[in-house]
């Protein structure tokens, strides 16, 4: 490993991110209370029990849950750059992605819990505020990004999409109770997400912009299908 000016913020993150993932690890595997979509105490939902008592039930939700998946994918990341195999198309796919969750978090579930930042256990702060600052650290640092790589993102859509429908069939819930891919609600839910993380992604490539050779052509199509999308919503609204 070849030490740099930028190790030291490397070995934080990737250290910080590791404490993280051991906490929730932790909490799941030792909480007694149900959850919105989490139910280590047996429950009857439309008639079916649900009792998520077993190594394999937790896992499943563990990973289906899209918090620990950008989470372990920014750990991924720290680990590759700490150990100088930097991947700046890897860092562009997953640092929307973690704005996004951060902003879905703070609108969707944070509401729910009445706790006040400083209430947060550490795996939930770290996981939802402080990865904008190390999203945001190592973005200053790099070189370029590109108009076509706006949409390098949506590769965990897919996999997250994924970790959803493998839990539902395994345990009969929906993630977070909310991506139901059985009902309009869920999949407009995920028309958002789509939105939010492209806008997000468009954001940095704006900041990086310092041309005026912009080639929407490029894209057009796509960016002709976002915005498409939001008048959908917005009709449907």
């Amino acid at each position: 490993m070849k030490i740099t000016e930028r190790t030291p913020f490397y070995l934080i993150g990737t250290i910080f991110l590791f404490i993280t993932i051991c906490l929730s690890f932790l909490t799941t595997f030792n909480t007694n209370n149900n959850g919105a979509d989490f139910f280590p105490n047996k429950t009857i939902i439309k008639g079916k029990v649900i009792h998520d008592k077993s190594f394999a039930d937790k896992v499943c939700w563990y990973f289906s849950q899209l918090t620990h998946h950008t989470i372990f994918l920014l750990f991924t990341y720290f680990v590759m750059a700490l150990l100088n195999i930097k991947s700046d198309k890897f860092f562009k796919m997953v640092a929307p992605l973690a704005l996004t969750v951060s902003v879905l978090y703070f609108y969707f579930l944070y509401p729910r819990q009445k706790l006040k930042i400083h209430q947060l256990s550490f795996n939930s702060f770290f996981s939802h505020f402080m990865i904008i600052f190390l999203v945001f650290g190592e973005f200053m640092y790099i070189p370029s990004y590109e108009l076509h790589e706006t949409t390098n993102c949506f590769v965990f859509i897919l996999s997250g999409l994924l970790c959803v429908t493998i839990n539902y069939l395994l345990r009969g819930v929906w993630s977070y109770n909310l991506i139901k891919l059985d009902q309009y609600s869920g999949w407009k839910l995920i028309a958002e997400t789509i939105l939010i993380m492209y806008s997000f992604s468009m954001m940095f490539y704006l900041f990086k912009y310092k041309s005026f050779n912009l080639d929407v052509m490029d894209s057009g199509y796509f960016i002709s299908s976002m915005v498409n999308l939001m008048f959908v919503l917005f009709y449907l609204n």
